[in-house]
């Protein structure tokens, strides 16, 4: 998934109308009558993968089509703290209204990067492809998910419109898996593949003898998962999927399923440290950043 600022412009604006509202009373006040150029910098205070760049530098072009910014790094790289991010020349003012909304952008990417980095490189010795989930903040999906191929993941579903995914609350209706996928058959289009989550050995049979493309283990144990994976023997793609964590994510990806989706990646995150100072680094700052190496975070 590839953004651009025609993409992104429309979040962007969402987020600078939520921050400056009718104008920054105090930062407005402040450059009434003198509103010199300045230089500033956004820079990391911890380690992580960053991400939302563009984000940052829409914000700011937004309100000063004149500043001159430097990117220092690129979305996905990995970053330590101290490490300078953008290197910006513009109004004082422009620092005042963008600061916080421009920083949260990259803060909260970063950090759905962080975690899916740290997701990804906890299975690298397996052959599973790590997805995201639909779970996350309404309204920006699309957001996160570029976050988590930033990270080195992959994306699950988009929407309802672009899968044929089957759980529990679509059989209970339909009466069955088989009344489901006939019924889906003979009315979706022809391109879609078939997924349906089992919750047990009998509902992957099921679903195996209905010729589903993808079947995934939803909710399973791993030694339930580990005798799904028998059963299936090849037969259909295979997903994990419910509850995977860190800590759980290593003995499932070693089962042998070809994808495991986490919604860990985007419903809880913990935003990365960035911070933005005009002119120099405040000296509170340098000092986080040298306990943060010596610490090794």
């Amino acid at each position: 998934m590839q953004l651009n600022r025609f993409i992104i412009r429309p979040f962007v604006e969402q987020g600078l109308r939520e921050e400056f509202g009718l104008g920054d009373t105090t930062g407005g006040f402040l450059t009434w009558d003198d509103d010199p150029v300045q230089t500033a910098q956004i820079y990391a205070k911890a380690h992580g993968v960053v991400c939302g760049l563009l984000f940052a530098d829409e914000t700011i072009r937004l309100l000063d089509a004149d500043a001159q910014i430097e990117h220092c790094v690129k979305d996905g790289d990995e970053i330590a703290p101290g490490t300078v991010l953008l290197k910006i020349r513009g109004r004082a003012s422009t620092f005042f209204a963008i600061e916080r909304a421009a920083l949260d952008w990259v803060q909260q990417l970063s950090a759905i990067a962080t975690k899916t980095r740290r997701y990804v490189n906890l299975v690298k010795h397996t052959k599973v492809r790590v997805t995201d989930t639909r779970k996350g903040w309404p309204g920006l999906r699309m957001v996160q998910k570029y976050a988590v191929r930033v990270g080195g993941a992959h994306n699950h579903i988009m929407n309802l419109t672009n899968c044929i995914l089957v759980k529990d609350n679509h059989i209970k209706i339909a009466g069955s898996i088989r009344n489901a996928i006939q019924i889906l058959r003979a009315r979706a289009q022809h391109t879609f593949k078939i997924e349906v989550a089992c919750e047990t050995m009998q509902m992957v049979q099921e679903a195996l003898d209905c010729g589903v493309e993808v079947i995934m283990f939803d909710n399973m144990d791993l030694d339930e998962m580990k005798a799904a994976m028998k059963l299936v023997a090849g037969r259909a793609m295979t997903e994990a999927s419910g509850g995977i964590n860190e800590t759980t994510i290593v003995p499932i990806a070693e089962t042998g399923v070809d994808v495991i989706s986490v919604g860990d990646l985007t419903h809880t995150v913990k935003a990365l440290d960035i911070s933005l100072d005009v002119q120099d680094i405040k000296p509170s700052a340098l000092r986080t950043i040298e306990r943060m190496r010596a610490a090794g975070r």
